[in-house]
């Protein structure tokens, strides 16, 4: 356990201790004000994957203060994604994806992705009352609006926790209010997950579900730093630094 000054030590400005000490389980971390821009949003994690886009006409706009602005203008010449060095979550791997964004209002209306890899595979926001993981196995609606719901311009913090190895129990967590699955009664999906893209889905073979908003900080844990106690960590961390109350 750190004491002292060394109890504020931070892993890619993540508070940590002996219960966040991450090291190459933190896959990646773009985060808030560290210098992103249109081209480039750099990697904070120790495996240096950055997100790029040499594309002029699909770079997001980097936003005063910190975070990506990215467009959806329905066009694959035209809409804004990054991509990154392909990595993958295995079968039965626990982990915690979790961004911190604010959705624009006409998002709402539409298909939203996160993370995504050449092909199916997506973490997604689907409407104000659901998001979806599509694994290489299975397809999972996480619908929360028995929980909560995305309102207009909300700034928030989303974590997808899944844990207990092949049962792949997944749960959804808004500024730290938990939805349990579908209408908080549980969903499972232990599937294999493979992530290059952010910002768009099946890139580059047929793109589409562009994300429109700003991304202000993205991060994906895997294994057995995909606890309980880093995303409790993890989420108090996020919504001190963006100014937001916890919500659960």
């Amino acid at each position: 356990m750190l004491t002292g000054r060394n109890r504020r030590k931070t892993h890619a400005g993540i508070p940590h201790g002996s219960t966040c000490n991450l090291g190459t389980r933190l896959q990646i971390y773009y985060q808030y004000n560290s210098g992103e821009s249109a081209e480039l949003w750099s990697d904070q994690s120790v495996n240096n994957n950055d997100a790029v886009q040499e594309v002029a006409d699909n770079q997001p706009v980097a936003v005063t203060g910190g975070g990506l602005d990215f467009e959806d203008t329905d066009e694959a010449s035209t809409a804004s994604s990054m991509q990154f060095t392909n990595f993958s979550i295995p079968v039965d791997t626990d982990f915690l994806a979790f961004i911190a964004c604010n959705l624009e209002t006409s998002a709402l209306n539409g298909l939203n992705c996160y993370l995504s890899d050449s092909g199916g595979e997506v973490l997604e926001f689907v409407s104000h009352t659901k998001h979806q993981l599509k694994t290489g196995e299975a397809n999972t609606n996480l619908i929360h609006n028995a929980v909560f719901t995305i309102n207009q311009a909300e700034k928030t913090v989303f974590v997808l926790h899944r844990t207990n190895g092949a049962t792949g129990t997944l749960k959804m967590y808004k500024s730290g209010l938990l939805c349990n699955g579908n209408n908080n009664t549980g969903s499972t999906n232990a599937g294999n997950l493979d992530l290059q893209n952010l910002g768009v889905k099946n890139n580059p073979s047929s793109e589409s579900h562009w994300f429109d908003g700003i991304m202000y900080d993205v991060g994906v844990i895997t294994g057995n730093a995909a606890s309980d106690i880093n995303r409790e960590i993890i989420t108090d961390y996020l919504l001190g630094k963006h100014g937001m109350e916890r919500l659960g």
